[in-house]
C-alpha cells in the first residue's frame, strides 16, 4: 500500500498534471496568436515586449519536468537513508514536484486562456482583476497539489523493533590495557599504536550543489536569451555551487591525541585527556532538525546528520555528538585510548 501511494504522488500525480497542461495547451494552439505580451498589456497600460507562446509553454513545462525528474532522482537516492529520514526526504520532494507542476500549470493555462481567439499579441488585454488572479491561483494550485501530495506519503513508518542504539557491550579487554567504568574495550597492547579514521560523502551537499550548478546552466542557457541580459545572470548559483564543493566530504580521525572532525576547511577536535567515556547514541530526524533550529547546525550537541552518533562525555559534564557510522567500534576505540591514560 505505501509504495502504491508514493508511485501516485511522485509519478502518477505530476505526469496528470504536466500531461494535462501540455494536452490542453496543443488543443489550444490553433486559437492561440504566435506571441503573448510580455511586459504591460494589464488594464491601461501599453504593451512593452512578447514572448512567443511556444517559448512560455517550453519555459514553464520544462522547469515542472525538470524539478520532477529532479525529484525522483532524490527519490532514489533517498533509499540509504533510515526508515524515518528516507520518508521525510521522500515527502518534500513530493510536495515540492506537485506543487511546482501545479503552479507552472496553472500559470500557463490561465495565461493562454486569455489569448484565446487573439489575433495579435496587441489584442491580448487583461483586466486588474484578471492579474490579480493570475499571480494568486497558482499559488493556491501549488498549495492543493502539495496538501494532495503530503496525504498521498501517509505517516512515517514506525521504528523496527530494536532499531534504536545499540546497547554496549562489554568486550574482553587486553591484559595491558585497564578496564574503564563504562563501555567496551579493544583488545589491544599498551605498546599498540591505535588510529581509526572513516571517511564519507555528503549526499545531500552533493544534491544542493549539483541542484545550483544546473540551475545556473538553465538560467544562461533558458532564461537569459528570453530576458535579454547578460550571462552573468548564472554566475551566482555556478559560483555557490563552486564554493560548497570543499564542504561534499567528512572525515572523522581517532588516535592517541584527540577524536578529530573535518568538513571540508572546518575542524573540530576534542583531546582524549577531555574524555570521561564514550557511549553509542542515536539522533532521529526531528529532533536533529529542532535541535538545529534552535541551538544552530554548530553546537556541540547537534552532530552533522542525524541517525548513528558517537555520544563523547566529557570531563567538565558536558556532552558531544559525533556523526559517525561505526558507532561500537568508535566507542570501543575512545575507552580504550582514554583508559591508556588511566
Amino acid at each position: 500500500m505505501r509504495s502504491a501511494r508514493w508511485t501516485i504522488g511522485s509519478g502518477l500525480l505530476p505526469a496528470a498534471l504536466i500531461g494535462g497542461a501540455v494536452a490542453v495547451t496543443l488543443a489550444w494552439r490553433s486559437r492561440l496568436p504566435e506571441s503573448l505580451p510580455n511586459s504591460g498589456g494589464v488594464g491601461d497600460r501599453p504593451m512593452v515586449s512578447t514572448i512567443g507562446v511556444d517559448t512560455l509553454a517550453g519555459v514553464l513545462l520544462g522547469a515542472a519536468l525538470t524539478v520532477w525528474l529532479a525529484g525522483l532522482l532524490v527519490f532514489a537516492l533517498a533509499r540509504g537513508l533510515p526508515g524515518t529520514g528516507r520518508h521525510w526526504l521522500r515527502l518534500g520532494a513530493q510536495v515540492a514536484v506537485n506543487g511546482t507542476a501545479a503552479a507552472a500549470g496553472t500559470v500557463l493555462l490561465m495565461t493562454l486562456a486569455a489569448a484565446l481567439d487573439a489575433p495579435t499579441a496587441a489584442d491580448v488585454r487583461l483586466s486588474w482583476g484578471y492579474f490579480a488572479a493570475l499571480m494568486g491561483l497558482p499559488m493556491v494550485a501549488a498549495a492543493v497539489a502539495g496538501l494532495l501530495a503530503y496525504l498521498l506519503a501517509g505517516a512515517a513508518p514506525p521504528a523496527a523493533p530494536g532499531a534504536g542504539p545499540p546497547a554496549p557491550t562489554r568486550a574482553a579487554a587486553g591484559p595491558d590495557v585497564p578496564e574503564p567504568a563504562v563501555g567496551p574495550l579493544l583488545a589491544a597492547g599498551a605498546d599498540e599504536r591505535l588510529i581509526w579514521w572513516e571517511l564519507r560523502a555528503l549526499r545531500p551537499v552533493l544534491w544542493t550543489t549539483g541542484a545550483l550548478a544546473l540551475t545556473g546552466v538553465l538560467m544562461v542557457a533558458v532564461l537569459v536569451p528570453l530576458v535579454g541580459v547578460v550571462g552573468w545572470a548564472g554566475a551566482a548559483p555556478m559560483v555557490s555551487a563552486l564554493a560548497m564543493l570543499p564542504f561534499t566530504r567528512y572525515r572523522l580521525v581517532i588516535d592517541g591525541e584527540a577524536v578529530r572532525v573535518a568538513v571540508g576547511p572546518l575542524r573540530r577536535r576534542v583531546p582524549i585527556s577531555a574524555i570521561a567515556a564514550a557511549e553509542p547514541d542515536h539522533l532521529a530526524v526531528q529532533d536533529w532538525l529542532l535541535r538545529s533550529f534552535l541551538r544552530g547546525a554548530t553546537a556541540a550537541d547537534v552532530p552533522l546528520l542525524p541517525g548513528p552518533a558517537l555520544a563523547l562525555r566529557l570531563t567538565d559534564g558536558s556532552r558531544r555528538l559525533v556523526t559517525c557510522r561505526d558507532v561500537p567500534t568508535a566507542v570501543a576505540m575512545v575507552n580504550t585510548l582514554r583508559a591508556r591514560l588511566g
